[in-house]
């Protein structure tokens, strides 16, 4: 009996290759786009998934209380862990971590930038680290070890067995490699290619050895003993600074749990809001509807081929066939077909999975060698035979066969209602995507026409390392004289990012409290404001060669507004335990977030503070000879670091990086929910001429024109699309007016969006029944009416 079937659903595949390339094409399509939006969710609700103490590991987090808001952060003093698990019984193990950042190796003369993070020793118990070299035992030996993943030790020394081998750390210190690890995961939070005791960190940099309670620049982890209960240490450890650190008794410590910092990252007064688990529901949703409407496309075009198949209905039922059998046989032409669709879908997933990756910024693959994957994969395509081709089986199996056989059936008629509020729900999840995209793209742009507050054409920004620490005037100097830039300047960080802040600032009639605020700030010595074409609207610039300035400041507008200085210039604004002379205003730039108000500023002044240095390009000469030109002095000064640069709009357009790869994926997914909808539609008006060809050619006899003939075919489907334009616009401007609530500034909701989305949707409909509309006006009236 399954061989009967199987082969009257071949030969019905073969009998109706158009319909069967629809149904397996479209069905393949939305299979493949589900699947990899799956992989993506995989990847991200696995993520640290590889540690073996991951129930049991936490991030330190503080709360700190601000101008009658909570802020949340993960910077802590150097000395929390030593007092966590001194003061704790129930953390296992502590460790301090610094922010990993790119150091320089070199073996050989062969120097390299490799990504290095620093931490204490606890970190290889705490964490899984695969050792394919050496062990976690000796990993730390001595001061000098450092172990590395094997593609840095790839990168450094080739084939070369790298233990025990010597590299030069810095253009200075000796360096002993003591074990190789296996590079972690893509979907890890730790990225780093090296990673050092913070007693070699320590050693390098003696200011971490003298930072108090009072400098957050760290992060802390901690491992929690079996059974601990994170909710009863919550609060107990709540107020750990307060008992070290007078000064900032109101900070507040947490556990998180660190697996789920990569998804839940967000925080709102001091309550967790979510963060990156919006956008991988949000894909989840849409590996759900798009394989939805490819499954509706697969009901669409079976019923409406009910009445080809209705005579062999009758057939099978007067020769003795039970419902439930005909009920079987349609089902496994529907699971036949969704058999196929995987291998399809398998297919275009090789193919296409490179493309997607380099969208999403992941290194996803597919997991041939996974059986548990495999088994998802046939049960979601079995779910999906069944879906599909439940409801064309009962309509099917349901006819009677003495109205089948005399001809008086009316399967087609009956159907039309049902198969409309497929077609309907079809162009609802398109008319969804088509608004979404172009509002998503709307906001994006609008940010982008925000008003940055400086310059970011021609300016460019390295890493003052090595030599240039000492050497920068005459390094800024040479590329000035040398036509390649016309200003340069040193600074604590990048202009794109605002990466330091700080709090215990005092001036002058403020208020009990305010002295907690947590400020903004940028360090830098002179040329800052010329450098990046600051707009400065009272006061002036640090002067070049006038150390006296360490002693002076420049604020932002934000800044005077918060201490409410009617007259900031001469005012006398404590900084760093400074005593500092207001000597500057700026108009407010963009530091943080494109999305939300500037806040208040600090640019300070201080020489030992630099780590950046911005360039401003000549735009007289061209780009390529001027950072050609740069690059050679550079080495003149730094012959071992390579000259490395970035642009800062390319730094700043990261901002939106998140915004543009949803813009990017609702707009591919748009494109694909309009193809799969078309195929349905496409079979539907294909049904829909044949069902009425006989009053085409009595139209077309009676005179009717052929623009008529097209338009009385093409209204009903019009009809359709705009019905879904009415709820998709209506759904559409729900969901997308609270995910615009999210930013301070926000793009309007046009009119034009909905006059551009109910355009493309007639637009698309037109062009898909237009064929078969025509092709149907176009048929000899005399083939369709000479039997009657």
């Amino acid at each position: 009996m399954f061989k009967n079937y199987l082969k009257i659903a071949w030969r019905s595949l073969i009998n109706n290759k158009l319909y069967s390339a629809i149904n397996i094409g479209g069905l393949g399509v939305g299979m493949a786009v589900s699947f990899m939006l799956l992989l993506y969710v995989y990847n991200e609700f696995t993520f640290d998934g590889f540690q073996e103490n991951k129930d049991r590991l936490y991030k330190v987090m503080r709360n700190q209380p601000s101008n009658g808001e909570i802020n949340t952060g993960d910077a802590t003093p150097v000395q929390v862990a030593g007092a966590l698990q001194k003061d704790y019984p129930e953390v296992e193990a502590a460790t301090r971590v610094n922010w990993p950042y790119d150091q320089l190796f070199n073996y050989n003369n062969k120097p390299l930038k490799i990504n290095t993070m620093a931490a204490d020793e606890s970190f290889l118990d705490m964490f899984t680290l695969d050792f394919v070299k050496g062990s976690k035992k000796d990993a730390f030996k001595d001061l000098s070890s450092i172990i590395m993943s094997e593609s840095a030790v790839k990168a450094v020394f080739g084939d070369t067995d790298p233990i025990g081998q010597t590299v030069k750390l810095n253009g200075s210190r000796l360096v002993k490699v003591s074990a190789v690890y296996k590079d972690l995961p893509r979907n890890s939070t730790f990225r780093f290619k090296a990673l050092m005791s913070w007693k070699l960190y320590e050693a390098d940099n003696q200011w971490v050895k003298t930072s108090g309670w009072g400098n957050y620049s760290f992060l802390t982890f901690v491992l929690l003993k079996p059974g601990a209960d994170v909710n009863k240490l919550n609060p107990e450890i709540k107020k750990l600074i307060g008992r070290y650190d007078d000064h900032n008794k109101e900070n507040q410590l947490f556990l998180f749990p660190f697996t789920k910092w990569h998804l839940h990252s967000e925080f709102k007064n001091g309550v967790n809001t979510g963060g990156a688990i919006e956008y991988v529901r949000l894909f989840l949703f849409l590996a759900i509807g798009i394989l939805l409407i490819a499954c509706i496309n697969f009901m669409n075009l079976s019923t409406a081929r009910s009445e080809r198949r209705s005579r062999e209905v009758g057939i099978r039922k007067v020769v003795g066939a039970r419902r439930v059998a005909i009920i079987q046989q349609f089902l496994g032409e529907s699971i036949l077909t969704a058999i196929l669709s995987l291998i399809v879908a398998l297919l275009i997933m090789a193919s296409t999975l490179g493309y997607f990756n380099e969208i999403i910024h992941k290194q996803l693959t597919i997991p041939y060698n996974n059986a548990w994957a495999w088994g998802a994969a046939i049960l979601v395509t079995l779910v999906t035979g069944l879906l599909a081709g439940s409801y064309p089986a009962l309509f099917l199996s349901s006819f009677k066969p003495v109205k089948v056989l005399k001809g008086t059936n009316k399967a087609g008629k009956r159907t039309l209602h049902s198969r409309q509020v497929l077609v309907v729900v079809q162009f609802v999840f398109a008319t969804c995507l088509i608004l979404s995209s172009i509002l998503i793209y709307k906001q994006i742009n609008y940010i982008k026409d925000r008003p940055v507050g400086y310059s970011q054409n021609g300016l460019v920004e390295i890493s003052l390392d090595g030599n240039l620490y000492k050497e920068f005037e005459n390094f800024r100097r040479d590329i000035i004289n040398s036509g390649a830039a016309v200003d340069a300047a040193e600074t604590s960080g990048s202009i794109a990012s605002n990466g330091s802040s700080s709090w215990g600032i005092t001036w002058p009639g403020q208020l009990p409290g305010e002295d907690k605020i947590p400020i903004d700030q940028i360090v830098t010595s002179f040329h800052f404001i010329s450098t990046y074409k600051l707009e400065l609207i009272k006061g002036r610039d640090y002067i070049p060669g006038r150390m006296a300035d360490s002693l002076s400041l420049i604020m932002n507008e934000s800044a005077v507004k918060l201490m409410r200085l009617k007259d900031p210039l001469g005012q006398i604004v404590k900084w760093q335990g400074r005593n500092c002379t207001v000597v500057g205003i700026v108009k407010d730039f963009v530091w943080g977030s494109p999305y939300e108000p500037v806040k208040p500023a600090i640019i300070g002044f201080d020489k030992g503070w630099a780590g950046q240095v911005g360039i401003r390009l000549n735009p007289k000469a061209s780009i390529s000879k001027s950072l050609a030109t740069i690059g050679d002095i550079y080495k003149k000064y730094n012959p071992e670091y390579p000259f490395e640069y970035r642009f800062v709009d390319e730094n700043f357009s990261g901002k939106f990086e998140n915004e543009k790869l949803l813009g990017t994926l609702s707009s591919s997914f748009t494109v694909l929910a309009i193809i799969i909808s078309c195929l349905g539609l496409f079979g539907l008006a294909s049904f829909s001429a044949e069902q009425r060809k006989k009053e085409i050619s009595i139209r077309k006899v009676l005179g009717a024109s052929i623009s008529s003939l097209w338009f009385n075919l093409s209204k009903e489907f019009l009809i359709l699309v705009i019905i879904s334009f009415i709820i998709g616009s209506a759904l559409s401007w729900y969901n997308m007016s609270k995910w615009l609530q999210h930013y301070t500034y926000r793009t309007d909701i046009s009119a034009w969006v909905f006059i551009a989305t109910i355009t493309i949707s007639m637009v698309v409909c037109l062009l898909t029944v237009s064929w078969q509309a025509i092709k149907a006006a176009l048929s000899n009236p005399v083939k369709s009416l000479k039997n009657e």
